[in-house]
């Protein structure tokens, strides 16, 4: 069997039975047109053929061409659910990932945003006072308020928002539901965007639209996110996620539970949830250096 030919089909198994993002689905594509590609060139082989000694040439063939360790193990994570998937379902192949270990990757420190500098969003003045303006400022807050990620910012709907439970229903990675707590004090901001909202014709049932009253799309958040960022914050990360990683960073230091955060931000392992807890320390640390007289 040529399983050149099962890649389409393992692609529309993540979209239709994993519920994985479009931009999820074209990173697998391409990891494993690149595996095709590698194994084609140098070995003159195909994917149903490839050999544990090609999975370890493919590894060194990456780290040569400065790919870092973490993308290379991205890369095996999408080989290794491809020929789980094959083998799942029939397909047959040789296991080139057996006995492969992942690299050690270089843990990354996660710097948040200072509250304070998080709380310059609140000031109306930074805001132009159309549709646009009040969109942009109750999307930043709930982005800080619900310590989204930017396709669950996206998805909300406006049935999602239960203000007299204050709730918000949120759908995660694999369409995965939780409910956060919303901040009382977005309630207000929430008014005055639906407001503005009803003023256009909406054409989708998400609640954060264009000025069209078409679905936002992600490079819209990621634009004004940084935009608005680079007037409040001096911190070189200025962009969706930060401010998800902040979230996270604030809640641990007012001495929120571990745990607790974790449902919060919607992670399957706690391991992702002590990323932040290594970001406290690191930032303490910083802290310390820069106050104390013996510190630096």
């Amino acid at each position: 069997m040529n399983l050149e030919k099962s890649i389409v089909p393992f692609i529309e198994y993540l979209s239709v039975e994993r519920r994985y993002s479009d931009k999820t689905m074209v990173a697998y594509s391409k990891e494993l047109e690149r595996w095709g590609a590698f194994l084609l060139s140098e070995f003159e082989t195909t994917i149903e053929n490839a050999s544990r000694e090609h999975a370890k040439r493919f590894i060194v063939w990456r780290a040569k061409n400065g790919v870092s360790n973490r993308s290379i193990n991205r890369s095996l994570s999408v080989l290794r659910s491809f020929y789980k998937w094959c083998q799942k379902t029939g397909r047959p192949h040789n296991e080139p990932l057996a006995g492969i270990r992942s690299l050690k990757e270089q843990k990354r420190i996660v710097m948040s945003i200072p509250e304070s500098d998080l709380l310059q969003l609140t000031k109306d003045e930074l805001f132009e006072k159309d549709f646009e303006g009040v969109r942009d400022q109750f999307m930043l807050l709930l982005l800080y308020g619900l310590g989204l990620r930017r396709a669950e910012l996206i998805g909300l709907r406006v049935e999602d928002f239960d203000w007299d439970r204050s709730v918000v229903r949120v759908r995660g990675k694999r369409n995965k539901t939780r409910q956060i707590p919303v901040p009382i004090s977005l309630k207000a901001y929430h008014d005055r965007y639906m407001k503005e909202r009803s003023t256009i014709e909406t054409r989708v049932d998400e609640i954060l639209t264009t000025k069209n009253g078409g679905k936002l799309y992600p490079s819209i958040v990621y634009k004004r996110v940084v935009y608005y960022l680079q007037g409040t914050t001096s911190v070189v990360d200025k962009y969706p996620h930060a401010i998800r990683h902040s979230y996270a960073t604030h809640l641990l230091n007012a001495g929120v539970d571990i745990n607790v955060v974790k449902e919060l931000m919607g992670h399957e392992s706690l391991s992702s949830t002590q990323v932040y807890t290594t970001s406290t320390f690191e930032e303490l640390v910083q802290a310390y250096n820069r106050a104390h007289p013996k510190g630096s």
